[in-house]
């Protein structure tokens, strides 16, 4: 019976979270405003709804661990999973405006974070620092938003058209099945934060383990739904802003709203100060090579994203159970794989740099 809650919870979790983005998205329509800026607001803020939800109703209840175990579980799964399904599905377009603002953003927004918490404590005062972020960041946002609406009033003929007119019909549509969809998110986000604390503590299992591995999955499948979509669509700049604008407000707003309404200071276990912080920021910093200058993230960078996936995972699942593997996986992991990694990183780095460069001349 705790299984299937869980799993009556994932679904109706995803089907809150595909009404709400439905509404968003036409009101984003409505509105003119371009995909890459649709991605990291509207969609992103629509996709990343479940985490808000599981984060919050977690706080409520006093488990800091699956709190800060589905936010770094979901960010690390935004990157490595969800573009690493998207990029081998599809080659994917980067924008200048991810590499020089939406990914060195979410990499600011990271280093905050893991600076916040290296002291094992996430304080009422360091909340209200993230949302002071989240703030500004708005601010950034809306005045790009202006910007945005009146490029696209004189290039109107490569903006998607409405099927509809706005009325006060077509608000009225819509703000209801937006409402629909943030009750239907919280009901599921219940049900599965009480599932998932029951299946830990009848496997033994950490909540933070649980947080970072399938609370954090599952709520994730909204982007990555969107993100396949946007692809299958030839729209790259959805697809990619979607992760990047989820990531953000899994931190700037999620985060910060849980610390402040949680009654009490969120403790900061050492595995996550030790592990999952540094690997979020890792992640992250990984994105701007990858995708400069080449613009683009490949099949192969693609699987790569997915074999870290997979690593990370299968490491989390041998701490867990104490597997004797887990050392040698360490090993491993720090004097092959990653240098190894770090290697190929630069060397495709300095070939499409010079590549780019001999295009130009």
């Amino acid at each position: 019976m705790t299984v299937l809650l869980f799993i009556v919870g994932l679904v109706t979790l995803i089907i809150g979270a595909e009404l709400f983005l439905k509404s968003v998205d036409r009101f984003g329509l409505a509105w003119s405003v371009s995909p890459v800026v649709m991605g990291l607001t509207v969609v992103a803020f629509a996709t990343g709804a479940p985490e808000l939800a599981i984060s919050l109703q977690a706080a409520a209840e006093g488990k800091p661990d699956l709190v800060l175990g589905n936010i770094l579980g979901s960010n690390i799964a935004n990157i490595l999973l969800i573009l690493g399904i998207a990029g081998l599905v599809k080659p994917l377009n980067i924008t200048n405006r991810i590499i020089k603002i939406d990914v060195p953003v979410v990499i600011g927004a990271s280093i905050l974070l893991y600076v916040l918490a290296m002291d094992g404590l996430l304080t009422m005062i360091d909340g209200f620092i993230i949302f002071g972020a989240l703030v500004a960041y708005s601010i950034f946002m809306y005045s790009q938003i202006r910007k945005d609406r009146s490029a696209n009033k004189s290039n109107k003929e490569e903006q998607p058209e409405l099927d509809e007119p706005v009325t006060t019909l077509f608000y009225g549509k819509y703000i209801l099945l937006l409402l629909a969809g943030l009750v239907l998110i919280v009901m599921g986000s219940r049900w599965m934060v009480e599932s998932a604390v029951e299946i830990a503590g009848v496997l033994g299992i950490s909540e933070l383990i649980i947080g970072l591995t399938i609370v954090s999955i599952g709520t994730s499948l909204p982007e990555v739904a969107t993100s396949l979509s946007a692809v299958r669509r030839d729209d790259s700049d959805t697809a990619v802003a979607n992760v990047m604008g989820s990531n953000l407000y899994n931190i700037l707003l999620t985060l910060s709203l849980t610390i402040i309404v949680a009654p009490g200071a969120l403790n900061v276990s050492v595995d996550a100060i030790n592990l999952d912080l540094p690997f979020m920021v890792i992640v992250a910093v990984a994105c701007l090579p990858l995708f400069w200058p080449a613009k683009e993230l490949g099949r192969p960078e693609a699987a790569g994203f997915l074999f870290y996936y997979v690593a990370y995972i299968t490491y989390l699942v041998f701490i867990a159970l104490q597997h004797p593997f887990k050392e040698t996986m360490e090993w491993g992991m720090t004097w092959i794989i990653i240098p190894l990694t770090v290697v190929m990183i630069l060397a495709k780095f300095l070939f499409d740099y010079r590549k780019r460069k001999l295009l130009k001349n």
